[in-house]
């Protein structure tokens, strides 16, 4: 398990002082995949090089497994990074060493026999389909080739912790989902997995739970399922979002449906018990963490009372809101 509480990072320069993480708070389960996601700048790679202990933080608490890093000797701190397995946006192997010697080079450090630590690579390499290409150098690889290197050394040391640093951001969307069904088969019930990202793609397909970061805070956190419970959450609007659409005469209201509610006709249903022919205009349709979720945008025509529509979407247990309204919680 990976706890942070309060978590504060600066930078000082001498024109100005910079605080990159400003009391940031954080629990992934073990067994979980948690996504943090964020636009550049808001300090997500901050963040992954402080949780490494690559940077210490200013102030604040991390600890993995309940043992706290930013106290820790200089023995313990080694010892422990070698429970974090570490995956960048760029692979960064060693040109001059072939792949079962890159995916080795952890165990190397740690003083492991080469045997063994061969050994474990090839055993590495094999679960992320590269057996094959054990004995080849990097220059030799394709894009997603060298991340599957990249991801394999990370486990070198079988880690408590994979923290991955925008992982698929440098890859065509086919390898991109490749190295995401990596990641989700390496779940298992000891490994916490982080994965930073800006692509609502990268958390839709493999997050159980997800953080808003803005500005160095965390702005909106929890399981996906939840987040996108209701229609004005932030994440909710970033991760249902609805397609771009012209102007439409009448009254726009949005409606969110979840599990078995969102394969029904709620729309021509709603339509009959108020006496008024709703639109459908536009509408997006994801699969979150094993549920179903749908959101809609409706047009209510003229003379009918919109205000009466929500409340009968709401009535059948759907979450639904006049779209002008969300579009100020959004601003």
């Amino acid at each position: 398990m990976i706890t942070v509480t309060e978590l504060v990072k600066e930078y000082h320069t001498r024109s100005r002082d910079v605080r990159a993480l400003d009391g940031v708070s954080l629990t992934v389960p073990d067994g979980s995949i948690h996504g943090i996601i964020g636009h550049s700048g808001a300090g997500k790679s901050t963040l992954v090089r402080c949780l490494a202990m690559l940077e210490p933080p200013t102030s604040g608490s991390i600890q993995i497994d309940g043992k706290e890093l930013t106290t820790a000797t200089a023995r313990d701190l080694r010892r422990a990074r070698r429970r974090i397995g570490l995956v960048f946006q760029q692979a960064n192997l060693f040109d001059s060493r072939t792949v079962v010697h890159n995916v080795a080079y952890p165990q190397e450090i740690a003083g492991v026999p080469k045997a063994q630590r061969v050994a474990r690579a090839r055993e590495l390499l094999r679960l992320v389909g590269l057996e094959d290409a054990a004995d080849v150098y990097p220059a030799q690889l394709s894009g997603g080739m060298r991340q599957r290197v990249g991801i394999a050394r990370a486990l070198a040391t079988n880690p408590d912790v994979l923290l991955c640093d925008e992982p698929t951001s440098a890859l065509d969307p086919r390898t991109t989902d490749e190295i995401l069904e990596l990641i989700t088969s390496l779940r298992r019930p000891d490994l916490a997995v982080i994965v930073i990202t800006h692509e609502m793609h990268v958390v839709k397909k493999i997050c159980d739970s997800v953080s808003l970061l803005e500005h160095g805070r965390i702005v909106e956190s929890g399981p996906l399922t939840d987040v996108v419970a209701t229609l004005d959450g932030r994440l909710s609007q970033m991760l249902l979002g609805i397609p771009p659409h012209g102007d439409v005469p009448g009254t726009l209201v949005d409606v969110l449906c979840r599990g078995s509610q969102a394969a029904e006709p709620i729309v021509a249903h709603t339509s009959k018990l108020v006496g008024a022919e709703l639109a459908i205009i536009a509408g997006s349709v994801e699969h979150l963490a094993g549920t179903t979720f749908s959101h809609l945008r409706v047009a209510v025509p003229s003379g009918a009372d919109a205000r009466v529509v929500v409340e009968e979407f709401r009535r059948q247990g759907a979450d639904a809101r006049l779209t002008a309204e969300l579009e100020e919680v959004g601003q």
